[in-house]
């Protein structure tokens, strides 16, 4: 089970990992840099849904919401947060399994 978790969380953290950067240096390239981070973000929740086991991932405007592999993790901030907290949390189970 750990080594299983493990490679999910490597996984989602190499997925995250490309993610393009948001540029707020003007408004013309925030929305056109934070349209192509979209783009990858749904790109990366279908991979995410392909390859990994038991996947649940929902967003509503207040909540976005990440369950893999039993473990579960929701942002305010968006899918991109809670990948990120889901990742820390897989991080503890990890550890508290140690």
């Amino acid at each position: 089970m750990s080594q299983d978790l493990l490679e999910c969380v490597h996984f989602v953290k190499n997925q995250r990992a490309s993610l393009p950067h948001v540029d707020s240096s003007s408004g013309d390239r925030y929305h056109e840099t934070s349209g192509k981070r979209r783009i990858a973000i749904e790109a990366i929740v279908a991979a995410i849904g392909a390859n990994l086991p038991k996947v649940k991932i929902t967003e509503r405007s207040d909540v976005a919401r990440v369950s893999v592999a039993g473990i579960r993790a929701s942002s305010t901030m968006g899918i991109d947060g809670a990948l990120a907290n889901w990742v820390a949390a897989a991080y503890r189970k990890l550890d508290a399994q140690r």
